[in-house]
């Protein structure tokens, strides 16, 4: 109880900060705005863009682009899960596996996915597959190496102790590798995240017939219209800003406080 009692005020004060500095930024925007260095039309303020976003959500535009966004994003990012740790873990407890494919992926993680999209537009076609590759790999080799960092940074007191126990196989990487490696895991997850939707953007913004949010900047531009671009800019970062507190960062509290490791 006395626990509860002590967050509570913080909760608050974290979300009275955001609060604060969203609407320093807002004022500082709009301030930036009325002394015209740019012309409006340029760099609008932040009423003419929040007018501009509204309406693409009256229209429908907004949610029909949000809505094929994610629909990619959640079925590319499920992909990416499955084979970042399938290879992360192969990775970390195959010698010979690190010395061959580990180096290959090492070097493929520096690569910006979105340079794989010519490719896909010639290996899978000019269609949603196409988006769906580069989202895939744009997220695969980052959760890779950061499941095989998480394992190989398990102390090596647990692995021990699991085998003495009689772990071994399915059970041993169930309940030793998988519980050990978890905090440092989450975070790989969510740098996959990060990189998975960064390429989605990166996608839906070159390729012309593709609808989502970040097609909503190339209408934009095409159209020489700023706010447009602005509000398709804040619908980014909302949904991201939104991910990240809504389900990552509520993970990332309940394992540190089940790991005891909440400051």
């Amino acid at each position: 109880m006395k626990r509860l009692v002590s967050d509570g005020p913080l909760l608050w004060q974290r979300i009275g900060v955001k609060i604060a500095f969203a609407a320093f930024v807002v004022a500082l925007w709009e301030g930036v705005v009325r002394m015209q260095f740019v012309p409006e039309y340029l760099f609008p303020g932040p009423f003419a863009v929040l007018s501009r976003l509204a309406a693409m959500a009256w229209d429908g535009t907004l949610i029909a682009s949000v809505q094929a966004s994610m629909g990619r994003m959640l079925l590319g990012y499920a992909i990416s899960v499955v084979g970042g740790l399938a290879i992360g873990v192969l990775a970390a407890r195959s010698w010979l596996f690190k010395e061959t494919f580990g180096s290959v992926i090492l070097a493929l993680q520096s690569l910006p996915s979105i340079c794989w999209l010519p490719l896909a537009l010639i290996w899978v076609g000019l269609d949603e597959r196409a988006v769906l590759f580069v989202v895939v790999l744009g997220a695969l080799f980052s959760i890779a190496t950061s499941t095989e960092g998480a394992i190989r940074n398990i102390p090596p007191i647990y692995t021990k102790v699991g085998l003495v126990l009689g772990a071994r196989g399915i059970r041993f990487a169930k309940d030793i590798l998988f519980f050990a490696a978890l905090p440092e895991l989450i975070g790989g997850l969510k740098i996959g995240w990060t990189f998975a939707w960064r390429s989605l953007m990166a996608a839906e913004l070159i390729r012309a017939n593709v609808k989502g949010v970040g097609h909503i900047l190339e209408v934009g531009r095409n159209y020489n219209d700023s706010a447009m671009m602005l509000a398709g800019m804040l619908t980014i970062l909302g949904i991201s800003l939104t991910v990240d507190i809504l389900f990552f960062g509520n993970i990332e509290r309940r394992v540190r406080r089940r790991y005891g490791l909440e400051k």
